[in-house]
C-alpha cells in the first residue's frame, strides 16, 4: 500500500518530467501490441482509482487476474480468473460464476466473452489493452505519440492516444459512446518487457475534474496454473445461489402514487416534505444517485427546467440512498432553486425504480402522466407544456 501511495503522489509530477525525446509512435505502438499478442498466459495484480472531483466521487478496487490466452484462436482470453478481496470471478470458456465472500452467495450462468465487458477488473486492464492496442496501432486516424518519461529514476515509454466517441473495452477492443466526447489515455510501458505499468484516462467533458488510474504490478508471463478443479463451479462448496429480488415494473401512466414523507435538505436545516402538499400543481420528480453519470448530466438540465417552469410546476430532486453529507455537496455546488429530497429508496422501489435517473411527472390531481428511465429534457418539456 505504501508503494502505491508513493506512486500516486509521484504521478502528479510524472508528466512534467517527460524529456524531449519523441519516439516513432507507430513503431513502438506496434511493438507493445505485438508483445501483448504473443502472451499465452498472464497473471498480475492491479490497483485502480476513480477520481471525480466535480461530482465528489472517489472509488478504488484491486485484485489479482489470471488469463489463459493459449487456446484462444482470436487472441482473446479463453479462460480467466479474477480475484478481489470479496469475490472470485471465473470464466472457463463456456460458464461464468462468481463467488461472493461477504454473504457466501454465488452466481452461475452460461456466458460468452462479450458478456464479461462490465467486470470491474477488466476495465482498462492488460487483456483489454491486448485487444485494443493492435487496433490503435493499425489506425492512422487515431492521434498517438510516444515519449520517454522517468519514474523513480527509471525510464519508461509514455504512450499517448485519443479515442473519439469510444472507450477501451474487453473483448471487442472498443465500446461506442453516445456523447460527443474524446477520451485521453496515457499508458506507461516498461521499456524492457514492453508490458503496461500504468494507464490513466481522462475525457474532454470533465477535463481535469476527472481521471482513472490503474497500476499493474507483479506481472508474470509464465505463472503457475490454477488447479484444474478451480475452473468448475461444482468444485466450490459453502455458497448459496444469490436470490434475485422480485422487482416491480416502473410505475405506469394513470397510477396514483402512494403517500410519502421525505426529508428535504436546506443547508444547515432539514425539513420534511409531505406528498399531500403538492396537490393542485404539476409535480416533476427526478430520482437519482451519486454514482450515476447520467444523473450528473441531468443537474444543469434540472436547473434549466426550474428556471423555465418553476412557477407552474413543483420540481423535486429525490435521491435514493446517498447520505446527507453527499446531498450537502451537490446542494452547495448547484444551489438549486428546486427542492432536494433524500432517503427516497423505499419510495423509488415502490414505484419500480431500481436504475437511475428516472423521471416521474404528476398532474394536478396527483396522477402519473409521465414515467421514463433516463432524462430526456425534450420529452419532459412536452409533457409540462400540455
Amino acid at each position: 500500500m505504501r508503494y502505491i501511495l508513493f506512486v500516486s503522489a509521484l504521478l502528479l509530477t510524472m508528466f512534467n518530467s517527460v524529456d524531449g525525446n519523441t519516439q516513432d509512435a507507430a513503431k513502438i505502438f506496434k511493438q507493445v501490441a505485438d508483445a501483448l499478442t504473443k502472451l499465452s498466459f498472464l497473471q498480475y495484480d492491479s490497483y485502480r482509482e476513480i477520481n471525480n472531483y466535480k461530482d465528489n466521487y472517489f472509488a478504488k478496487n484491486s485484485g489479482t487476474s489470471y488469463l489463459d490466452f493459449a487456446s484462444g484462436a482470436d487472441g482473446k482470453a479463453l479462460r480467466l480468473q479474477l480475484r478481489s478481496e470479496k469475490s472470485l470471478q471465473v470464466y472457463n470458456g463456456t460458464e461464468f460464476f462468481q463467488l461472493n465472500e461477504s454473504d457466501k452467495s454465488s452466481v452461475f450462468s452460461k456466458k460468452d466473452l462479450r458478456s464479461l465487458e462490465n467486470l470491474s477488473l477488466l476495465y482498462n486492464s492488460i487483456p483489454t489493452l491486448r485487444v485494443s492496442l493492435p487496433l490503435i496501432a493499425g489506425d492512422a486516424g487515431i492521434p498517438k505519440s510516444v515519449k520517454d518519461t522517468s519514474i523513480e529514476g527509471r525510464t519508461y515509454y509514455l504512450l499517448k492516444f485519443e479515442l473519439s466517441r469510444k472507450t477501451l473495452a474487453f473483448p471487442s477492443g472498443f465500446s461506442d459512446l453516445d456523447a460527443e466526447v474524446t477520451r485521453y489515455y496515457d499508458l506507461v510501458v516498461n521499456k524492457k518487457t514492453l508490458l503496461p505499468y500504468i494507464i490513466i484516462d481522462r475525457n474532454s467533458i470533465m477535463k481535469d475534474q476527472y481521471y482513472t488510474k490503474t497500476i499493474f504490478t507483479n506481472i508474470e508471463t509464465q505463472p503457475g496454473s490454477p488447479s484444474p478443479a478451480s475452473w468448475f463451479f461444482s468444485s466450490y462448496t459453502g455458497y448459496s445461489p444469490k436470490q434475485d429480488l422480485k422487482r416491480k415494473s416502473l410505475v405506469e401512466v394513470g397510477t396514483n402514487l402512494p403517500s410519502w414523507i421525505l426529508p428535504e435538505y436546506k443547508g444547515s436545516m432539514t425539513d420534511s416534505v409531505d406528498y399531500a402538499a403538492f396537490k393542485g400543481k404539476k409535480v416533476l420528480m427526478e430520482f437519482w444517485i451519486k454514482n450515476c453519470g447520467y444523473c450528473m448530466e441531468a443537474f444543469p438540465e434540472m436547473k434549466t427546467l426550474q428556471e423555465k417552469y418553476g412557477k407552474q410546476v413543483d420540481i423535486l430532486s429525490v435521491n435514493a440512498y446517498d447520505d446527507r453529507k453527499e446531498i450537502a455537496f451537490f446542494y452547495e455546488r448547484d444551489k438549486p432553486g428546486y427542492r432536494m429530497l433524500y432517503n427516497g429508496e423505499k419510495l423509488a422501489n415502490d414505484l419500480g425504480i431500481y436504475a437511475f435517473p428516472v423521471v416521474v411527472i404528476l398532474d394536478e390531481s396527483g396522477k402519473v402522466i409521465y414515467s421514463h428511465e433516463g432524462f430526456n429534457k425534450e420529452q419532459i418539456e412536452k409533457v409540462l407544456e400540455k
